[in-house]
C-alpha cells in the first residue's frame, strides 16, 4: 500500500505503482481524489466572484494568479472596488498586494514593489487576468463558473435570531444569476453556510432560470485563517468539493476540479456529497473554536493555582493525539466564522430536537464571553476597582495578527467595557483603518457621540501609552512585543522563536516555539516534533536537529512559476484532470458511485515543494553536512531541475524536502524582516517599552492578553505585568 506520502509532488512514486485499492485505503469510502475522465467535462475559461470581501478577494487573486483563468471580482460597493483596483486594497493579508499586483496588472513591477527583490527577477510580465468591476450582470453573463462570496451574518431578528445565518445575500445573488444567465452555468457556494443551503439554492435558480438554462449547484468552502489566507489558498491542506451524485454534478465538480488542479495536487482534491460538504465547514471551525475555549477555560485554571498555561499548552500539545495547534490561550476568539459557525450547529441541532448537541456547542460560546469578561474584571481589580477618568491604552483591536479584520474581536467587548467603567480609552492598531473601529464599536451598541467622548484612536503606540495609567495587549502583534528573538539569520521568525525559552533545568530550548503553528507575514511554520527526524538520514539526527517544516512564501511561488515550466505529463492548463465516465461502472468506488484515481492518471506536478529548516541550534553542523537538490544553488536561488521519474539524492526517505531557505526573507541587524508585499506591508519597528515606562502614570499596569511580553524585562522597568494564565500578583491589592 502506498501512503498519502508518496503522492506529495515531488516525490517520484512511479504511477505504476499506485492502484485503485491503494487510493481508496488513503481516503477512505466517502471521500475521493478526483482523477482523470474518460467523458469529456466543461472547461471553465472565465469565472466570475460575487462578493469581494475577505473571501472573494484573496481567492479570487490566487485562482488567476495561479492560473490562466480570466477572473473577474464584481460587488456593488463601487468604493471597495475602486480600492480594490488601486494600490491601496480594503483588507490587509500578508502576500495579498503582490499576488493582485501581478495577476491585476499583469506586471510584477508596479512601483509599490520596486523595493522588493521580485522585481528584479526575469520574466516580470504577464497578461493580466483578474478583474475587478461594478458590472455584475455582465460578469454573471460572461462567467463559466460563478463563486458564490456573499456575506452570511446571523439573524439580528426574526425566527432564528442570534443563532440562525441569514441568507437573504445569497438568495438575491441566486435570483440575480437566474435572471441575468441565459447559458448553463455553474454555481459554486463558499460562503459559509448552514446544510441545505446548496438545495434552497438549487430550488431558486431551478424555480426563476429562463427556458433551456441549467444550473450546477456545488459547495465549495473555504478554510481560509485570516492572517495566512494567501498562503492557504497557494498550499491548502485540502479542498472539498460537494456535488450532487448525478452525472451532471460529478461533471461539474470535474470542472472546478480542473480550476484548482493547476496548482494543487489532485490528492488534495477530495469530493463528497452537498450535505457533507456544508457540514465539514462548520464542524470544522467549532473544533477549531472547542480548542480555544478549551484552554482559556485551562488558562483560569492556572491563575488560580499557580501553573502557567503556555506551559500546560505545551505539554499537551506534545502528545500526538492532540497536536500543538490553536492552543494559545487569549481574551477569546474572533473572526467571521467561529462563532456564527458553532451558533448554525447549535441552531441546526435544535431544529433536530437534539437539545442536549445544541447545549454542548452553545457551550463554547459561553466560555468564550466568560473570557472576555473574567480579563476584563482582572484588570479592573488591579486598578483599584475604577477606572472613572483614568487612561487605558488598547494596543491591538484586529481580533488576531497578521490581518485587518476585526469582526467579533474581543477588542470590542472590553472596549466598550472600559468606556462603561468611564475610562480614557486609546485605542491603536497597525492595520485596522479608524473608521472601521468606530462601525464596530456602534455595532456592539455605542453611541458613537458618546463613544467619541472617551474613546480615541491613535496613530502610534507611543501616542496611545502617553499618559496612560494602564496598556493591554490585545491583538499579538510582532512591534507590540518585547522578547528577544533568537539570533537564527533568516530561519526563524521573531513570532516563533521569541516564544521559546531556555530550561533552567536541562538548558533546552522549550515552549511553543518548538511545537506551534507561528504565523509570520504568510510564512506558517509548523513544527512537528521527534515526528519530523524520524525518517531523515543520520546526519540531520544530531543533537538537538530539531526541524521547522513550512509551506514556500509567497516570494517563493512567484519565482516558481517565473523558472518552472510543466513537463508532458502534467494535465491540460484549462481542462485539468477528469473523471471517469458514469458509465463506466470500474471507475467508480463500489456502492457509491464515486469516482476513483487510476494509476495511470496520477499527474507529476512541478508545486513549489514544503521547505524544512534546521532550527537555530543545529544550522552549522547540518549546513555542512546535508546534500543538496541538483540543480539548486547553494542560497536557493533556483528551484531543482530534476525531471520527474528521476532518481533524488534524498529518495531515501519518504519524505523530500528542500532545506536550504530562500533570498526572499531579508536579515538585518535586529534580526530577520518580513519581505514587503506592497505599500501598507512596510516593516514597523517594534515599541520601545522604556521609552514607554517614561511617559506613563504610575504604578504602570500592562495586561497581556496574548502572552507576547517578556513579563521580568517589563519589570525591571517598573511595570506591573498580569498575562492571561498566570497567577496574579497584583489583583485585588492595587
Amino acid at each position: 500500500m502506498i501512503s498519502a506520502e508518496n503522492l506529495v509532488p515531488g516525490n517520484e512514486c512511479a504511477p505504476s505503482s499506485i492502484n485503485e485499492s491503494s487510493v481508496s485505503q488513503i481516503h477512505g469510502e466517502g471521500a475521493k481524489t478526483v482523477g482523470a475522465a474518460d467523458t469529456a467535462h466543461k472547461a471553465v475559461r472565465k469565472i466570475t466572484c460575487l462578493g469581494s470581501g475577505f473571501v472573494g478577494g484573496p481567492t479570487s487573486a490566487v485562482t488567476a494568479f495561479m492560473s490562466n483563468i480570466d477572473v473577474t471580482v464584481v460587488d456593488i460597493n463601487s468604493e471597495r472596488i475602486k480600492a480594490w483596483n488601486s494600490d491601496r486594497l480594503p483588507i490587509y493579508e500578508p502576500g495579498l498586494h503582490e499576488i493582485v499586483y501581478a495577476a491585476r496588472d499583469g506586471t510584477y513591477t508596479n512601483s509599490a514593489l520596486k523595493r522588493n527583490e521580485l522585481s528584479n527577477l526575469p520574466g516580470r510580465t504577464r497578461k493580466p487576468n483578474l478583474h475587478f468591476s461594478t458590472n455584475v450582470d455582465k460578469a454573471i453573463q460572461d462567467a463559466d463558473l460563478i463563486f458564490v462570496c456573499v456575506n452570511t451574518p446571523t439573524k439580528a431578528n426574526g425566527v432564528g435570531k442570534g443563532a440562525a445565518a441569514d441568507l437573504a445575500f445569497v438568495e438575491a445573488a441566486a435570483r440575480n444569476i437566474a435572471h441575468v444567465a441565459t447559458e448553463d452555468k455553474i454555481i459554486v457556494e463558499k460562503s459559509t453556510v448552514p446544510c441545505r443551503t446548496a438545495h434552497s439554492i438549487r430550488e431558486i435558480l431551478s424555480a426563476n432560470a429562463k427556458p433551456g438554462v441549467h444550473f450546477d449547484v456545488l459547495s465549495n468552502p473555504e478554510f481560509l485563517a485570516e492572517g495566512t489566507a494567501v498562503q492557504d489558498l497557494l498550499s491548502p491542506d485540502r479542498v472539498i468539493i460537494g456535488s450532487e451524485m448525478t452525472p451532471e454534478g460529478i461533471q461539474a465538480a470535474r470542472s472546478l476540479a480542473g480550476v484548482y488542479s493547476q496548482w494543487i495536487p489532485t490528492e488534495r482534491i477530495i469530493t463528497m456529497n452537498v450535505w457533507s460538504s456544508e457540514l465539514s465547514k462548520l464542524a470544522a471551525n467549532a473544533l477549531l473554536a472547542q480548542r480555544i475555549s478549551s484552554i482559556n477555560a485551562l488558562s483560569a485554571i492556572c491563575e488560580a493555582t499557580g501553573a502557567e498555561v503556555d506551559e500546560v499548552s505545551h505539554a499537551c500539545g506534545l502528545d500526538s493525539r492532540i497536536g500543538p495547534h490553536m492552543l494559545a490561550a487569549g481574551p477569546g476568539f474572533g473572526g467571521s466564522c467561529f462563532q456564527k459557525d458553532i451558533f448554525n450547529i447549535v441552531y441546526l441541532s435544535e431544529s433536530l430536537h437534539l437539545y442536549e448537541v445544541a447545549d454542548y456547542w452553545r457551550g463554547i460560546i459561553n466560555m468564550n464571553e466568560y473570557q472576555k469578561q473574567r480579563f476584563t474584571k482582572r484588570i479592573i481589580s488591579c486598578m483599584f476597582n475604577n477606572l472613572t477618568g483614568k487612561k487605558v491604552a488598547v494596543l491591538g483591536f484586529a481580533f488576531k495578527k497578521n490581518t485587518s479584520d476585526t469582526r467579533e474581536s474581543p477588542a470590542i467587548t472590553l472596549v466598550s467595557n472600559f468606556a462603561a467603567e468611564r475610562a480614557q480609552v486609546a485605542i491603536y492598531d497597525p492595520k485596522v483603518k479608524e473608521a472601521q473601529i468606530w462601525q464596530e464599536l456602534q455595532e456592539a451598541g455605542g453611541n458613537l457621540l458618546q463613544l467619541k467622548k472617551n474613546v480615541l484612536v491613535c496613530k502610534s503606540g507611543y501616542d496611545a501609552c502617553r499618559g496612560a495609567d494602564g496598556v493591554v495587549i490585545m491583538t499579538g502583534w510582532d512591534e507590540f512585543s518585547n522578547k528577544d528573538p533568537i539570533n537564527a539569520g533568516n530561519l526563524a521568525p521573531p513570532s516563533m522563536t521569541s516564544i521559546g525559552r531556555l530550561s533552567p533545568i536541562t538548558g533546552v530550548l522549550q515552549g511553543r516555539a518548538m511545537n506551534a503553528s507561528v504565523d509570520n507575514c504568510g510564512l506558517q511554520a509548523k513544527a512537528q516534533g521527534p515526528k519530523t527526524t524520524k525518517d531523515l538520514p543520520s546526519v540531520q539526527k544530531k543533537r538537538d536537529a530539531t526541524l521547522v517544516i513550512r509551506n514556500p512564501t509567497t516570494g517563493e511561488v512567484v519565482n516558481f512559476k517565473k523558472s518552472s515550466t510543466r513537463d508532458s505529463s502534467m494535465v491540460s492548463e484549462l481542462e485539468g484532470p477528469q473523471i471517469p465516465s458514469h458509465n463506466d461502472e470500474n471507475a467508480f468506488i463500489e456502492g457509491t458511485g464515486r469516482p476513483r484515481l487510476r494509476a495511470s492518471e496520477v499527474p507529476t506536478y512541478n508545486h513549489p515543494r514544503p521547505i524544512m529548516e534546521p532550527f537555530p541550534s543545529a544550522l552549522t553542523e547540518i549546513d555542512n553536512n546535508l546534500p543538496r537538490s541538483p540543480g539548486r544553488t547553494k542560497h536557493g536561488k533556483q528551484y531543482s531541475t530534476t525531471t520527474p521519474g528521476s532518481p533524488s539524492k534524498l529518495s531515501s526517505s519518504p519524505r523530500r524536502y528542500s532545506f536550504h531557505t530562500f533570498p526572499s526573507d531579508k536579515t538585518t541587524k535586529d534580526g530577520p524582516s518580513t519581505s514587503n508585499f506592497g505599500p501598507e506591508e512596510t516593516k514597523t519597528e517594534r515599541l520601545d517599552w522604556a521609552r514607554i515606562a517614561k511617559g506613563m502614570r504610575k504604578p504602570m499596569w500592562v495586561f497581556d492578553g496574548r502572552n507576547i511580553l517578556d513579563a521580568a524585562k517589563l519589570e525591571a522597568l517598573g511595570f506591573r505585568v498580569e498575562a492571561i494564565g498566570r497567577a496574579s500578583k497584583y489583583s485585588g491589592f492595587g
